[in-house]
């Protein structure tokens, strides 16, 4: 163990093979991929792969919590940030689209059905609840300190969370993936605070 980070060699194995796992399971797909890969890229062999995890959709499942980690907790940077609260919803929008383009494994996770994985399902769900809770803060915010009009928190959240998952896929992997971000969530934004109707 390094007694200055408390890390053992066996965590640190655990870590550098899961980094190796997210990207090869990034370029080629869970279907793809396979336990001969990661082992002949970590340099180890594939008996050695079970010492840390039980089977691929194990080692998978591993680098799907680690990704989505790492999403929550930048999101939680944005809800917890001095920002008024349309500010606040922008960097919210646009921090998920960013970290989407650069999560793969997640984002093919929640957004195609590319297994039949029980944890994916529950995964969904889970992650679902856990935005409408971070959009309703920032709703609540916003009528507090008297920027917004929402009557129902919860219905309201729940619309700008579909909104966002809709052009998730187009703006992280689709046709709009090339496109600027920053200008595209301005856009997106202005119609989620003022609607389409033309004003005089």
């Amino acid at each position: 163990m390094n007694s200055t980070t408390g890390v053992t060699k066996k965590d640190a194995n655990r870590e550098y093979i899961l980094t190796i796992a997210q990207d090869i399971f990034s370029k080629y797909g869970y279907k793809k991929t396979t336990l001969d890969d990661i082992a002949n890229a970590v340099r180890k062999g594939k008996s050695s792969l079970y010492y840390y995890f039980n089977s691929k959709e194990d080692l998978f499942q591993e680098v799907i919590l680690k990704e989505v980690n790492i999403l929550k907790e930048s999101l939680e940077k944005v809800i917890v940030q001095d920002l008024q609260p349309e500010e606040k919803l922008r960097e919210y929008i646009l921090t998920k689209l960013k970290m989407f383009r650069s999560l793969a494994n997640l984002y093919h996770a929640l957004e195609n059905d590319i297994t039949a994985i029980g944890f994916i399902e529950n995964l969904k769900e889970v992650h679902e609840q856990e935005e409408i809770r971070m959009i309703k803060r920032i709703l609540i915010e916003g009528v507090r300190h008297q920027k917004f009009d929402v009557r129902d928190f919860t219905l309201i959240a729940i619309g700008i969370t579909t909104a966002i998952k809709g052009l998730t896929m187009p703006l992280s992997a689709g046709e709009y993936s090339w496109v600027d971000l920053e200008q595209s969530v301005d856009n997106i934004l202005h119609i989620l605070l003022h609607g389409i109707v033309k004003r005089d």
